[in-house]
């Protein structure tokens, strides 16, 4: 072939194209258009799948490289160090590509004389999908307001600049990250923080951090991996009715109940002390059976943020004894059962 004999370093006038075959012309406006180009090929290869996007570890996936040149030296892939063979006349070639090695490298090679040939390289993303573990820290609480420290460790992600980290507090997206780590195509760890003050009035706010792999337009978005807590604002105890003293009447040899109700955030521990006396109980609801003589109470409720006391005064009166007691019961149940 004609072709064969005539250098790349000629310049056109040298390989008097006017004595080719027309077939041949476009092949050597080709060479010519190389003789100061580099080694990439532009439409003269085309590969199937163009890219390769998938699971590191996943089945080996067939490629194949196809030239729209009918004569060529040679059609032939590189993937990794390892070259296949090469085929001399025809327009189709196959591989595998194997995706246990997360620098693989894959290109196919066309030859043009024996000094020169061009390659296009196929793009391969191998991917791990992360783990997500979130974590909450209670910084602060000043006022009304509760600081809060959330972190997103985002574990064993490949690879990492195809990561979004989302963070949404109940259904609303606040804050977005990403990584810009172009060079590092092996798993890594990352972590997302975020630090927010909640309210007292919010009560309970649930927030999630979501990490997806994300690799752009018109390529795959894998499912996205998310984990939620909910965090709410601390505050003291304080008491559900407004008096921080009561006084309850009750005949002798009666059972009692006194109540003391707080909220808080942590809930908060009870302790009663009666005439000095630890009662050792940690409830709401202090029981006291067969009253004999009158008693003074103390309720109160504790978290760490700090407490607050509920003084009860229990006044007994003696059976059989018609008193001011006895007629301030009367009094009470005669108002309860009007209001039923």
């Amino acid at each position: 072939m004609l072709l064969k004999h005539c250098s790349i370093h000629l310049i056109p006038s040298a390989c008097c194209p006017s004595m080719l075959p027309v077939r041949m012309l476009s092949i050597l406006i080709l060479l010519f258009s190389l003789c100061n180009a580099d080694s990439i090929c532009t439409t003269e290869l085309k590969t199937d799948p163009p890219e390769i996007i998938a699971e590191y570890g996943g089945i080996p996936v067939i490629v194949n490289c196809t030239t729209r040149l009918g004569d060529h030296y040679g059609l032939y892939w590189r993937v990794g160090n390892e070259s296949s063979d090469t085929e001399d006349e025809e327009m189709f070639i196959s591989h595998l590509v194997p995706l246990s090695d997360w620098n693989v490298t894959a290109e196919c090679k066309i030859k043009f004389n024996e000094s020169y040939e061009c390659s296009k390289e196929l793009k391969v993303i191998l991917f791990n999908n992360p783990e997500v573990v979130h974590s909450v820290q209670l910084v602060n609480v000043i006022g009304e307001e509760t600081q809060y420290r959330l972190q997103c460790d985002i574990i064993n992600v490949a690879p990492v600049q195809y990561v979004t980290v989302s963070w949404y507090k109940n259904s609303e997206k606040i804050q977005t990250e990403s990584f810009n780590d172009a060079t590092t195509k092996t798993p890594v760890n990352e972590s997302s923080i975020l630090r927010v003050n909640i309210s007292r009035e919010e009560n309970v706010v649930e927030f999630r951090c979501e990490a997806q792999l994300d690799f752009g337009p018109h390529r795959p978005k894998l499912p996205a991996i998310s984990q939620t807590h909910r965090v709410s604002a601390h505050y003291a105890p304080e008491l559900k009715t407004q008096n921080s003293a009561d006084d309850t009447y009750a005949l002798e040899g009666t059972d009692i109940i006194l109540s003391c109700e707080a909220v808080g955030n942590p809930l908060p521990v009870y302790n009663w002390i009666c005439d000095g006396k630890n009662m050792l109980e940690n409830t709401t609801s202090l029981s006291l059976p067969r009253v004999n003589g009158n008693k003074t109470c103390a309720c109160t409720a504790t978290n760490y943020l700090g407490n607050i006391t509920k003084t009860i005064h229990l006044h007994v009166e003696p059976t059989g004894i018609y008193s001011y007691f006895t007629s301030k019961i009367v009094d009470d149940l005669d108002e309860t059962a009007d209001l039923c």
